[in-house]
């Protein structure tokens, strides 16, 4: 799906025409992602990439968790630069590298515990390219979590549906006849592995509202934080998080997250506007 002509046709083929208005408000532009392996030595140094070794500016050292010290895993690097031709949103910034870096050991943080804090970095730089140099993986990688086969990536345009069970995809005003018939093209279409911004590809459901009450301290591994985060308002703030990258469990650089299940980086639009990723919030759903 690459232009709001597409979703016309679609919407028009499976019966849904009278949603049109709702469902065009409701999609997002995204950026999806497609990888190629390649050796190290042969991807430029600032190129956007996923697995390998980071291209660091120098005087940053090899992220690790501050509490245990251990190295965490290195997942990806985007060139703004790169993604800015495919950016149909004007959402993300037209320069600088983000770094994500996440604890890929046994004990993967799921994002529900304020504490998973600990278990991810996301990194922004905005400096001259010349001062990054191509980091060594720590001796003690191996032991804590994973270093992954390189690879490169390469972006296009498209346009993402909400998952029904997405904050926009429940506010859809879908009459109980026509959701299996949304449904079906949520099936038909393509899902990507990979990508920036755009709707998330759900595992075990939505999660804007686990975001905005883990961002607010609040334990979301049982009920407790939901019934006092709906008893806060808290649950009126969940349009204000943004999908900011997927990764999916990409078996050929060896990278697999839990049971074949995705990570996703989300952010407010606050953060985002201000450059703020150090904000971002890692949740990890599985099969």
């Amino acid at each position: 799906m690459k232009t709001i002509k597409d979703v016309k046709n679609v919407l028009e083929s499976h019966g849904l025409s009278e949603y049109t208005m709702s469902i065009e408000a409701a999609v997002k532009d995204a950026i999806h992602i497609e990888l190629s392996a390649a050796h190290e030595e042969d991807i430029p140094l600032g190129a956007s990439k996923m697995g390998g070794l980071p291209d660091l500016p120098d005087g940053i050292e090899w992220f690790r968790q501050e509490r245990t010290n251990i190295p965490l895993s290195f997942v990806c690097q985007i060139n703004f630069a790169d993604t800015t031709p495919y950016d149909q949103a004007n959402k993300l910034p037209d320069h600088g590298i983000l770094y994500f870096f996440y604890d890929a050991s046994m004990d993967m943080p799921w994002g529900f515990d304020p504490n998973d804090a600990d278990g991810k970095v996301l990194y922004y730089y905005e400096g001259d390219l010349s001062n990054l140099k191509k980091a060594n993986a720590p001796d003690d990688l191996e032991e804590a979590g994973s270093l992954f086969a390189p690879s490169v990536m390469h972006f296009e345009c498209a346009i993402d549906f909400p998952d029904l069970e997405s904050s926009a995809g429940e506010k859809l005003p879908l009459k109980e006849d026509d959701v299996d018939k949304y449904i079906e093209i949520l099936d038909g279409i393509s899902e990507p592995d990979n990508k920036l911004l755009g709707h998330s590809n759900n595992i075990q459901g939505g999660m804007e509202l686990e975001c905005e009450l883990v961002s607010q301290k609040l334990y979301c591994g049982d009920p407790s934080g939901y019934i006092e985060g709906r008893a806060r308002g808290l649950d009126k703030n969940t349009n204000r998080w943004n999908l900011l990258l997927q990764v999916d469990s990409n078996e050929d650089l060896g990278m697999m997250w839990g049971d074949d299940g995705r990570l996703y980086v989300w952010i407010t639009d606050e953060d985002l506007e201000a450059k703020n990723f150090k904000a971002a919030w890692v949740i990890l759903q599985c099969y």
